[in-house]
């Protein structure tokens, strides 16, 4: 493929032909520019794959796919299932889930068309498919023995010769320009620090503060009022949560127990010409509705994240799974904050391993206020090195 791409291009200079994986690509960009021709259907997972691809675009860079989709071969399966069989080509996505793969920070579009492709029979088709890879059977189903093969080949034959669906998605975003308007801080886990680092996030960037959902509010006065004290943001800088609850359970669970409804469609970030650090509650999987999760709110506000985490033993398993999860929902991530005694190995084994920047370490501290908070603040990088 390789040498057929040369011959194509003529092997043009200051150009630089590799073999890449494509989900996880080992290259360093920034890139204007990412093509992907035909390829993306065969990833694991390409909602993963397009958020590392947007990592690497630089700002307003493009990725540009094309991908089988849905009704792609749909004679084949439908000659099967009049015989009772079932067609070992893959499933392809349809286009609304493609539409929703794209990651955060950025715009993405999908358009679609089907294309009629002659065969003069089933045996010149099984020939093309083998020709693009797409002939081995999809994981989990085994390959039809020949003599139901050979019926499937006569349930298509036509005096015509055969006509084959190709569906084919196209998609393009673009990653923004702009920087994004702030950040999302949750947590490997519950009482981590993600109060404490977003009290330092908003003292270092003069940033807007919104806890949306609180709990614990019979135990505690909450998270709000804390984080203005130690970040000493003044009024108009702070924002009330949008649920204040009393127990200190999950949002789904204190706002059942004081028949409250949670209509997380209706939360929209506040409008602000400031950087915005928006605290969630607990770690990614915390329900705030039967079926609305953290990890489904940050997709919602599309901020990049700030993942808090402990510095201290556990945390390496802890703060990769976390790292998966977003990827795997294709959400930015914009750095790691760790939080405890220092700990090089742990931050080099998260940094190596989970691909990851860790913005900062705040160690333990004496006492929390205002003063050891803004220490703290000082360790943080600014808001434009994060996003430059």
């Amino acid at each position: 493929m390789l040498a057929r791409c040369r011959a194509t291009l003529g092997d043009p200079t200051n150009s630089e032909f590799r073999i890449v994986d494509g989900e996880q690509p080992d290259l360093d960009g920034p890139f204007n520019l990412i093509v992907s021709s035909l390829a993306l259907q065969w990833f694991r997972n390409p909602a993963a794959a397009l958020a590392r691809w947007a990592e690497l675009l630089a700002p307003g860079g493009r990725i540009a796919v094309a991908t089988l989709a849905a009704d792609s071969f749909l004679e084949w399966r439908e000659a099967h299932h009049a015989l009772g069989l079932e067609a070992g080509v893959p499933t392809y996505p349809t286009r609304h889930t493609l539409d929703r793969l794209w990651p955060a920070g950025g715009e993405g579009s999908v358009e679609e068309e089907r294309l009629l492709r002659r065969h003069a029979d089933g045996l010149e088709f099984l020939a093309e498919l083998k020709g693009i890879g797409a002939h081995l059977p999809a994981e989990g189903r085994r390959p039809l023995p020949p003599g139901a093969l050979r019926r499937v080949l006569r349930q298509l034959e036509r005096p015509e010769g055969l006509t084959m669906t190709h569906h084919i998605a196209y998609g393009l975003f673009r990653k923004d320009g702009a920087q994004p308007r702030g950040v999302f801080v949750t947590g490997t886990d519950t009482g981590v620090g993600k109060t404490l680092v977003s009290a330092c996030l908003a003292r270092a960037w003069s940033a807007v503060y919104w806890k949306p959902l609180q709990t614990g509010l019979k135990d505690e006065g909450g998270d709000t009022p804390t984080v203005t004290s130690l970040a000493a943001l003044p009024a108009e800088r702070v924002h009330p949560p949008a649920y204040a609850l009393a127990e200190p359970l999950s949002p789904h669970a204190a706002a059942e127990l004081e028949g409250v409804a949670i209509d997380a469609g209706a939360l929209t970030l506040p409008d602000t010409g400031r950087p915005l650090v928006v605290e969630g509650a607990g770690g990614l999987m915390v329900p705030v509705t039967e079926d609305v999760f953290i990890i489904d709110l940050i997709a919602r506000f599309g901020l990049p994240v700030v993942l808090v985490a402990r510095s201290t033993l556990g945390t390496i398993n802890h703060t990769l799974l976390s790292l998966e999860a977003l990827r795997a929902r294709g959400l930015a991530v914009a750095g790691v904050v760790l939080n405890g005694p220092p700990n090089p190995g742990n931050r080099a084994a998260i940094e190596r391993f989970g691909k990851v920047r860790v913005l900062a370490e705040i160690p333990t501290l004496d006492r929390i206020d205002a003063e050891t908070v803004a220490d703290a603040a000082a360790l943080i990088p600014s808001f434009d090195s994060v996003f430059p």
